[in-house]
């Protein structure tokens, strides 16, 4: 078992309504196409801290989603917030995360605003 919860989203129709709207090549995508992305996120244990974790975690989470699709912020949606969020993506909290690899976990992180070439001693923290 590893020392992190998770914290699963998929889009829902709202964010495919958005990508039809950046980009007619969008328009034969599906919500069958939208895959499912698991976020870590710091360990909790308490069912009442896993609706905290996403007031805590939503706007990175949100970001990233929208980031893998266009790296151009101006064309993201304004007004995000947690209600937002909650509207365009499904959610699912697992408080146990278990690793069954045997060696070191790789992390690549194509995310520019939070790459960090410095040691992390910010352990717990939410990007």
């Amino acid at each position: 078992m590893i020392n992190r919860s998770a914290i699963a989203v998929r889009p829902k129709q709202p964010f495919l309504a958005w990508l039809k709207s950046v980009e007619q090549s969008n328009e034969a995508l599906s919500l069958a196409d939208l895959e499912k992305t698991i976020y870590l996120v710091p360990e909790y244990d308490e069912p009442e801290d896993a609706e905290k974790m996403l007031a805590e975690a939503w706007e990175g989470i949100f970001n990233r989603e929208l980031f893998a699709w266009y790296t151009t912020e101006k064309l993201w949606p304004r007004g995000r917030s947690l209600e937002v969020f909650k509207k365009w993506f499904d959610y699912e909290h697992f408080d146990l995360v278990e690793d069954m690899v045997a060696g070191p976990v790789g992390v690549q992180d194509h995310f520019p605003e939070y790459e960090n070439d410095e040691e992390d001693d910010d352990e717990g923290e939410i990007l």
